[in-house]
């Protein structure tokens, strides 16, 4: 390369610019040397990063842009690094153990093809019992956390990528073991509750006091999408090996479910979608860009996808996890924050659309932070750019390595399968116009060498072993094949010079409080700095907009049960919703106290009208005294105490059968909702919807093989009186 091309700037922003050797920001500066070197110089010195030469047999990658050769180099390097003694990739460097979304979403990202047989065994890790494992998380985790079958990507990308219909097989009952268990114990209309996928520090993202059963009981956009997801691949995976008639119930299934995402989280006119919906319906007001991506790469929302993804708050570093940013929250892990995978999938998202001037954004961002921190970090601060400004954070984070070898595989070399084809489309954006030369890429049977020359999205000639063809392979090819893709260019030339100005993502107004001389009749919030104007909400429904801090409650006839909540809006701002103001009428609500407790043929009277529930037979039934009630609908919850960990960590949520009249009604989760050990701290769980006839009622709660949570072994919590509330 002439020296006046490797000087010249491929990417500038107002903070940082890219060349085709070196990334400089302020006094730092990252330049490449040669493909396994790298020169770090800041204020504190000079110092050279080298990287060990790659093992013979992995898949190799040499442009003519040494920034990419380095990149590529170091993505390799701390994806292998990751590798464990049993040959499991590890989240990172900080982070020692193996997570079901981190390798699911690293296969998917692109680390199915350069670690294939480490991704495989690595994913069947995460199967217990014949059925995922969810990471732990809000409350305890699963049923609260719900993304655990994001596997089915990884799985499905594996399987495109080596064809192993054996192993699929094996992975088909897992996934079918699991949607099953879900199905008997999460209450699906037909959204799936849980809280968002990946985001599990829950003060970071959810209301300030929020509970983490309030989170069971919302519906995250992410978490959803991926069910969908699952769903689709589970079906196009029984296609394959020939179960066409169980595809079209999954298939059914996922279609059920995707218009019930398009019909519930997309705005009022507009095309962005919530990034959660609170238990009653509301959507929250953040942009989740995780979901977002994953619902473009989805299909569901078609050639809406590019409207859908312009619309993704920026700042000049990259995309934020979500935005507004939080303003309440001290420090950043995802308030404030951008994760290099999160990236890769709105990048891929955007390749998927053709959309160089997005692709360019975020390869320049996931550039910026590798180059510049000389390996590829779990996160860094959406503001300030820096990876020393979060809270937590982990050199070779395993999702951001394969995010960035999706950059190379999937939007560059643009490795896309179709059916029985692998077709390439390749999305490579003026910044990165080079040649490049994939060597030693293995697709199931194929051992492929491809080379590509220009930019642009469009192909204008494409040959296989020399012979002129369509840019696609059938699967079944097999052996050494030499592909040459040559593109024409479709945009403007970079001259170094071009500014990228992207929407800026702000912070938003903080959540209203209740104020404490609030009654059922007359709510009153504390004034939000910013709002000029507030919206107030009840059951869902909005009830009324207005500039006052007071909403006079109106008791109407057969009102029994209304949940308000209120929001601020401000000058293109708004809040989070707070958390929810009951109002219930005299005469609908109904409590009684624990009367016995036992394991169904010897009981035991219930002191001090508490119990300690575990897995032992004689804590498996606890009785509750008989209530008299009027037929209606009802929400029944328990008042309980979960400290057997954090609120936001381990994998001990509580799960419970609620029984009216000795037959089977519902589940009850209580995920923790203290501090490990505080035992003395009650909260309530959610209170799921039944209808119950009018009569004489005994409540009982039980442990059955139904209840076993992601533990198995511990799974406990103290319970006191249960309260049943009329609804309608």
């Amino acid at each position: 390369m002439k020296r006046s091309l490797r000087n010249s700037v491929r990417y500038k922003s107002r903070n940082f610019r890219i060349t085709a050797t070196s990334v400089r920001e302020g006094g730092l500066e990252a330049e490449v040397v040669d493909a396994s070197t790298l020169r770090l110089t800041a204020p504190e010195g000079v110092r050279d990063v080298r990287l060990p030469e790659a093992p013979p047999d992995t898949v190799g990658f040499r442009s003519d842009l040494p920034i990419l050769n380095f990149a590529y180099a170091l993505a390799m390097h701390d994806l292998y690094a990751n590798c464990d003694e049993r040959g499991l990739l590890r989240a990172g460097a900080a982070w020692s153990g193996v997570w079901t979304r981190d390798i699911a979403y690293a296969a998917a990202l692109g680390a199915d093809i350069a670690a294939p047989e480490a991704c495989r065994r690595t994913l069947m890790s995460r199967v217990k019992n014949g059925v995922i494992l969810q990471d732990t998380g809000t409350g305890g985790g699963w049923p609260i956390s719900t993304d655990r079958v994001s596997w089915a990507l990884g799985v499905w990308a594996c399987y495109l990528s080596g064809g192993d219909r054996e192993w699929l097989e094996h992975c088909i009952k897992a996934l079918r073991a699991t949607l099953e268990q879900d199905a008997a114990v999460l209450r699906c209309n037909p959204l799936v509750p849980g809280e968002t996928s990946f985001l599990d520090w829950r003060e970071q993202s959810y209301p300030v006091g929020m509970t983490p059963a309030q989170i069971g009981a919302s519906y995250a956009l992410s978490t959803n999408v991926l069910h969908y997801l699952c769903r689709k691949l589970l079906a196009r995976m029984l296609t394959e090996v020939g179960k066409p008639e169980e595809a079209k119930l999954y298939d059914d299934a996922a279609s059920e479910l995707g218009k019930a995402i398009t019909a519930r989280f997309r705005r009022p006119n507009s095309p962005r979608y919530a990034m959660y919906l609170t238990s009653d319906g509301l959507q929250d007001s953040h942009t989740d860009a995780l979901g977002t991506a994953l619902l473009a790469l989805s299909g569901l929302v078609g050639e809406d996808g590019a409207d859908l993804l312009r619309t993704l708050p920026r700042t000049v570093y990259g995309t934020p996890v979500f935005a507004p940013f939080n303003p309440e929250v001290k420090g950043a892990y995802h308030n404030f924050a951008i994760w290099p995978f999160v990236e890769a999938f709105v990048l891929l998202a955007q390749a998927k659309q053709g959309n160089s001037e997005g692709v360019e954004f975020s390869a320049a961002a996931m550039l910026r932070s590798a180059l510049l921190n000389a390996t590829n970090k779990e996160n860094y601060h959406a503001k300030s750019g820096r990876a020393g400004d979060t809270i937590s954070n982990s050199d070779a984070q395993l999702w951001s390595a394969a995010g960035m070898l999706g950059l190379f595989y999937h939007a560059l070399l643009g490795l896309q399968f179709e059916r029985d084809v692998l077709v390439f489309n390749p999305c490579v954006p003026a910044m990165l116009e080079g040649n490049y030369r994939f060597t030693n890429l293995r697709v199931r049977n194929m051992t492929l060498e491809v080379r590509i020359s220009g930019s642009g999205t469009e192909i204008a000639s494409a040959s296989i072993n020399g012979i002129p063809a369509s840019p696609s392979l059938a699967l079944n090819t097999e052996g050494h094949v030499q592909v040459e893709l040559q593109l024409k260019q479709s945009e403007g030339k970079s001259d170094g010079r071009r500014r990228v100005t992207p929407p800026t993502a702000s912070q938003g107004l903080s959540t209203p409080t209740w104020r404490e001389d609030s009654t059922p009749t007359c709510l009153r919030w504390n004034p939000v700095p910013g709002a000029t104007r507030y919206v107030v909400s009840y059951n869902g429904k909005t009830a009324r907009r207005m500039t006052k801090t007071d909403f006079h409650v109106t008791i109407a006839p057969r009102m029994h049960y209304r949940m308000y909540r209120v929001q601020a809006l401000g000058e293109g701002k708004s809040s989070p919703l707070s958390l929810c103001k009951e109002c219930i009428a005299p005469g609908s609500f109904f409590a009684t106290q624990l009367n016995l407790i036992g394991d169904g043929t010897q009981f035991y009277p219930v002191e001090n009208a508490q119990a300690w529930l575990d897995t032992r037979p004689c804590t498996s039934i606890a009785t509750y005294h008989k209530l008299t009630l009027p037929g209606g609908t009802y929400g029944v919850r328990v008042c309980y105490c979960n400290a057997t960990a954090s609120l936001r960590d381990s994998d001990t949520c509580a799960l419970r059968e609620l029984w009216m009249d000795g037959k089977f009604l519902g589940m009850l989760t209580m995920p923790h909702n203290t501090e490990t050990n505080c035992w003395d701290d009650y909260t309530l769980s959610a209170m799921p919807e039944f209808s119950i006839p009018a009569g004489e009622h005994e409540f009982s709660l039980r442990y059955t093989p139904r209840c076993v949570n992601m533990n198995g072994d511990v799974n406990q919590c103290m319970v006191r009186q249960l309260e049943i509330i009329r609804l309608h």
